[in-house]
C-alpha cells in the first residue's frame, strides 16, 4: 500500500479521566473479570461489554490498556466459546431471545476489536513513552487481535447467514493495512489462544472463510471450516503482485472476489491471495481420507471437518465458478416438502412406506396389527442398540452424523418405525400429518432452480444441503431440489436458493446387502431419471450414512425387487448423497437363497414409467 493512502479506522474519543469498576491496572483487572458469572453467559457478556466499552472511552496508556484487555481475555474466551449454543441450530429466521443473543455477541467483538485498535493506533502514535515492551511488537499484537475479533464478527454473520453491517469488512482490510505499512504482516506473534501467528495468517483466515462460499454450508460445517482455517490460513499468501485466484481491495467495504473480475488491477490497494498450498493440503486430506477408515479431520471440542467439505472447499479454493445463466421475476407461490422423506412420501402419491414396497393396495394381515409394543414379541436384534428410528431418513435433523461405511446398525426394523414414530398403515393421515407441505413464494426463477423467499411459520430445521421437493400449482410432477445457499434479510425474512436436480423421481425402498447376514431393513431412496438432453444418467439419491460407492443393494417397489450397484458419487451434502448406479446381471447376484431375483421384464415395467 502506498504511504500516501490514509488509513480509515473508526474508534471513539477518550474523554473520560476516570474509570467506573476497578482501579485500572492489570492486577485489578484480573480480580474483577475472575469475580464474573461464568455459568450466566448473558450476564458475563453484558458486563464485558459495558466494561470494555467504558473503557474504550477512558484515557489510558496504550501500554496500559493492552494489559488490562489481556487479563479479561479469558472471561472473553469463554464468552465467545459459550455464546453460539444459544443461537446456533435454531430456526432460520432467529427467534427473538436468540437474536438478542447474537446482536450481545456481536457488540463484544465489536467493542474487544476496538480496544485492541486503541491500543495499536496510540503505541504507534505514542512509541516514545512505551518502556517495558517493544512498541513494534506491541502494535503487532493489538492488530492480530483486532483482526481475531473482527474476524468473528464476519463469521457469527456467515453462520446465521445475515448480511454484514456496512463497515465491517472496510474495518477488516484496514486493520491489515496499517499492519503492512508499519511492515508487521510477517511477524510471529502469541495468537490469542496462545499458538504462534502473524497477523497475514489471521487476515486471511476471514478472506478465505469468504471465498469458501459460506452460505452454501450447513454451521456445523462452517464452524469446522473456520477451525482449520486457523490452522491452515497461514499456507495462503497474500502479496501486492503475483498470481492468485482471488483478489482483495484494502480500500473498500467488500470481501475478496475473483481475481478477474477486479477491472483495474493496476491499483496500489489491490492485493492478489494465492490460495495454492491450502488447496495442495485439502487434496492431501482427501486422498488420505479415501485410504483409511477415518472420516473427516477431528479437531478439538469434537469439530469434524467431513470429506463433503474437504471437498467443497478445494473446490471454492482451487476454481473459479460463476453463474452462467440469468434469473428472470417468478412471482408465484411454490409447494415445498422438506426432507427425503417428506419428498419420498410425496413422490410416492402420498402412499406410505409399506404401500411404496408392497403396492398400494397392501393391507396388513392380523399378525401384523400389533399393539404396538417393541417389547410385546420375541427378536433377535436388542432394541437398545437401535438408533433414532427415522434419523436416516430425517437427516437432515442429523447434520453430523458419521458417514462411516460400515456401518450395519442404522436402519431399524420396520414394526419399531412404525410404534415409534405413529406410522400405521392403515391410518393413512398420519403420514399426511408427519410430511406436510408448505407454501413458499418464489422471488424468481433461472435454468438451475429458484430463489425462495423463506418467511416465518416454516419449518425452523431447513438448513443448507436438504434435500426436498417442490411443484408450481398447476403441475402434478414433483421436482426434486436440494438448499444450495441461505441469506437473512435485514427485514428478517431468508431467501433461499434451491437447485433443481430432476423434474421428477420415483419413490423405491433399499436393501443394503451385508457381505455376510441378511440385507438390512428398508431405508428410503428416490430415482431420479435419465434426461438425455444434459447427458445425466439415471441416479439414486439416499440418506448419507451408510451409502457408498460399490455397495450392492436391492431396490423394492410394488411388491418387485432389483438388485443394482451403486457407481460414481455424482454429489454429495450433509444430508443425501446420489450416486450413479447398474444392474447386476443374473449371473453375480449372489446366493438365490438370499436374494429373490424378479424378471428383467418386471423392473423394465417400472421403468418405463419413470
Amino acid at each position: 500500500m502506498s504511504d500516501n493512502t490514509p488509513i480509515r479506522l473508526s474508534i471513539p474519543r477518550q474523554e473520560r479521566t476516570e474509570f467506573s469498576l476497578f482501579p485500572l491496572t492489570a492486577d485489578a483487572a484480573s480480580a474483577w473479570a475472575g469475580d464474573l458469572p461464568v455459568t450466566n453467559t448473558p450476564r458475563l457478556v453484558q458486563q464485558l461489554l459495558d466494561a470494555i466499552e467504558e473503557l474504550n472511552q477512558v484515557v489510558v496508556p496504550a501500554e496500559r490498556r493492552f494489559g488490562l484487555i489481556e487479563a479479561m481475555r479469558p472471561s472473553l474466551q469463554v464468552a465467545m466459546s459459550s455464546l453460539p449454543r444459544r443461537f446456533i441450530n435454531q430456526p432460520l429466521v432467529l427467534p427473538a431471545e436468540p437474536q438478542h443473543i447474537a446482536d450481545l455477541a456481536e457488540q463484544l467483538f465489536s467493542a474487544a476489536g476496538t480496544a485492541y485498535t486503541l491500543v495499536a493506533v496510540h503505541a504507534t502514535r505514542d512509541r516514545e513513552s512505551i518502556q517495558n515492551i517493544n512498541p513494534a511488537r506491541l502494535v503487532c499484537e493489538a492488530l492480530q487481535r483486532a483482526l481475531c475479533f473482527t474476524g468473528c464478527r464476519i463469521f457469527q454473520r456467515y453462520q446465521l447467514y445475515q448480511t454484514l453491517e456496512p463497515g465491517v469488512w472496510q474495518t477488516l482490510h484496514q486493520l491489515y493495512a496499517f499492519a503492512e505499512r508499519q511492515q508487521l504482516t510477517r511477524a510471529q506473534v502469541s495468537g490469542v489462544k496462545g499458538a504462534e501467528t502473524t497477523v497475514s495468517a489471521t487476515y486471511l483466515k476471514s478472506l478465505l472463510l469468504a471465498c469458501c462460499k459460506p452460505s452454501q454450508l450447513r454451521q456445523s460445517d462452517l464452524a469446522a471450516v473456520f477451525r482449520c482455517l486457523e490452522e491452515w490460513s497461514g499456507l495462503a499468501s497474500i502479496s501486492a503482485a503475483g498470481e492468485g485466484l482471488f483478489s482483495v481491495d484494502l480500500s473498500s467495504d467488500r470481501p475478496p472476489a475473483y481475481a478477474g473480475a477486479m477491472l483495474n488491477s493496476e491499483a496500489p490497494q489491490l492485493r492478489i491471495i494465492a490460495t495454492g498450498p491450502v488447496v495442495a493440503r485439502l487434496r492431501q486430506l482427501q486422498e488420505e481420507s479415501d485410504h483409511t477408515t477415518q472420516q473427516g479431520v477431528v479437531f478439538d471440542n469434537d469439530t469434524r471437518l467431513y470429506p463433503h467439505v474437504i471437498q467443497h472447499m478445494t473446490d471454492a479454493l482451487s476454481s473459479i465458478s460463476m453463474r452462467n445463466f440469468n434469473r428472470s421475476p417468478f412471482q408465484q407461490q411454490l409447494q415445498v416438502a422438506l426432507g427425503l422423506s417428506s419428498a419420498h412420501f410425496h413422490c410416492a402419491g402420498k402412499r406410505n412406506f409399506d404401500q411404496v414396497l408392497r403396492g398400494a393396495n397392501y393391507q396388513p394381515d392380523a399378525s401384523e396389527r400389533k399393539s404396538g409394543n417393541p417389547f410385546m414379541e420375541h427378536r433377535i436384534t436388542d432394541q437398545w442398540e437401535r438408533n433414532d428410528p427415522d434419523g436416516i431418513h430425517r437427516s437432515e435433523n442429523r447434520p453430523d452424523a458419521s458417514t462411516g461405511r460400515d456401518s450395519q446398525s442404522i436402519e431399524p426394523d420396520a414394526e419399531t418405525r412404525k410404534v415409534l414414530l405413529g406410522e400405521s398403515p392403515d391410518d393413512p393421515a398420519s403420514s399426511a400429518e408427519r410430511f406436510p407441505l408448505f407454501p413458499v413464494q418464489a422471488v424468481n426463477v433461472g435454468p438451475g432452480g429458484y430463489c425462495l423467499r423463506w418467511a416465518t411459520g416454516l419449518p425452523g430445521d431447513a438448513r443448507s444441503g436438504d434435500v426436498l421437493c417442490v411443484r408450481e400449482h398447476d403441475n402434478s410432477e414433483w421436482a426434486i431440489a436440494a438448499i444450495r445457499w441461505t441469506t437473512q434479510l435485514e427485514e428478517r425474512d431468508t431467501m433461499v436458493g434451491i437447485e433443481l436436480l430432476s423434474p421428477r423421481a420415483t419413490a423405491y425402498g433399499a436393501k443394503i446387502r451385508h457381505h455376510q447376514g441378511a440385507p438390512s431393513e428398508a431405508i428410503r431412496v428416490l430415482m431420479l431419471p435419465e434426461i438425455a438432453l444434459v447427458a445425466q444418467p439415471r441416479t439414486l439419491v439416499t440418506p448419507r450414512t451408510g451409502f457408498h460407492e460399490r455397495l450392492k443393494i436391492t431396490l423394492l417397489r410394488n411388491g418387485l425387487r432389483h438388485d443394482i450397484q451403486l457407481q460414481q458419487q455424482v454429489a454429495t451434502t450433509s444430508t443425501f448423497s446420489q450416486f450413479e448406479f447398474r444392474d447386476i446381471p443374473e449371473e453375480q447376484k449372489g446366493d438365490p437363497a438370499q436374494d429373490y431375483n424378479p424378471s428383467s421384464d418386471a423392473f423394465e415395467s417400472i421403468w418405463s414409467k419413470i
